[in-house]
């Protein structure tokens, strides 16, 4: 990525970002449906979320899902709308139904069947924090990437390094701590609000910080909730995801691992560290 040497402040998301997980979907939808009028289709689920991820499915990581229809829209066409099955059906126009979850990780693909099969709220938020206390026991393939924590921590360079969660403080503090990370970043903010959220926090960091847009680099694996209000604010974005995707938007850095991210962070600090040289140079 150009420009690298121009970032001040860093944005980071949680899941997917600080940590990859590619197996807690699994016990996730398991506490959802493992009993009730739905559990026999337990096994039929794991199987289209996993089809859903790999990108064998009609539908991807990218896409819409309509409750309201139980339909599927790509990108911003309202025009066409598709079944499961990937069939064109009558285009919806009534907009109370317009309440549509993004189809931007694992995590809201869970939230889209919950929402397709009338999951209550309320089991829906029991079953998250489950997976989360299971995930810091060992439970998933879950893992801290020690590599990736030297780059954040090594990452002096920028003004800021920020963290923000959707999750809501009593949860998100909890799974933060347990990740061994929180003294990496210089703020941490609990219930973002993102996407609507990001994009005011980002404005007030703009104005009480003095920076340009293109002084801030946000890096997350759901598009819409961690990039597409920095890049309409004109700041920079990294989208990490391994799965495939429909998304047609060209990001200023697209990672698939951890791995990957982290050697962008140790990018990013050399390029600071030149920037200072240059800068001592000119001054003596």
């Amino acid at each position: 990525m150009n420009g690298l040497h121009n970032v001040e402040v860093v944005l980071f998301d949680l899941d997917g970002t600080l940590y990859q997980d590619g197996t807690f979907y699994k016990r996730y939808l398991e506490l959802l449906f493992d009993k009730g009028e739905h559990a026999a289709r337990l096994e039929e689920l794991l199987v289209e979320m996993a089809s859903l991820l790999e990108g064998g499915h009609p539908s991807s990581i990218g896409d819409w899902y309509h409750p309201g229809s139980d339909t599927w829209t790509r990108g911003g066409d309202l025009t066409v709308y598709r079944d499961w099955q990937g069939q064109q059906v009558e285009a919806v126009t009534n907009t109370a139904e317009m309440a549509s979850i993004y189809a931007g990780d694992a995590w809201s693909l869970v939230s889209i069947f919950a929402a397709k099969y009338g999951v209550e709220e309320g089991q829906r938020q029991q079953a998250f924090q489950q997976v989360r206390k299971e995930m810091l026991q060992g439970a998933s393939s879950f893992e801290r990437h020690l590599g990736l924590y030297e780059a954040i921590g090594g990452l002096t360079g920028v003004r800021k390094r920020i963290l923000l969660t959707n999750s809501p403080e009593n949860t998100g503090r909890e799974f933060i701590s347990a990740l061994a990370c929180t003294e990496l970043f210089d703020e941490i903010v609990y219930g973002a609000g993102k996407p609507s959220g990001l994009e005011r926090y980002m404005s007030e960091l703009i104005e009480q910080e003095g920076l340009r847009p293109d002084q801030i680099l946000s890096i997350g694996d759901h598009a819409w909730n961690d990039l597409y209000p920095v890049r309409k604010l004109g700041g920079r974005t990294v989208w990490l995801s391994p799965y495939p995707s429909s998304e047609t938007v060209q990001w200023d850095v697209q990672l698939s691992t951890l791995d990957e991210l982290a050697d962008l962070l140790v990018r990013l600090q050399q390029a600071q560290e030149q920037k200072l040289e240059q800068q001592t140079e000119v001054n003596t």
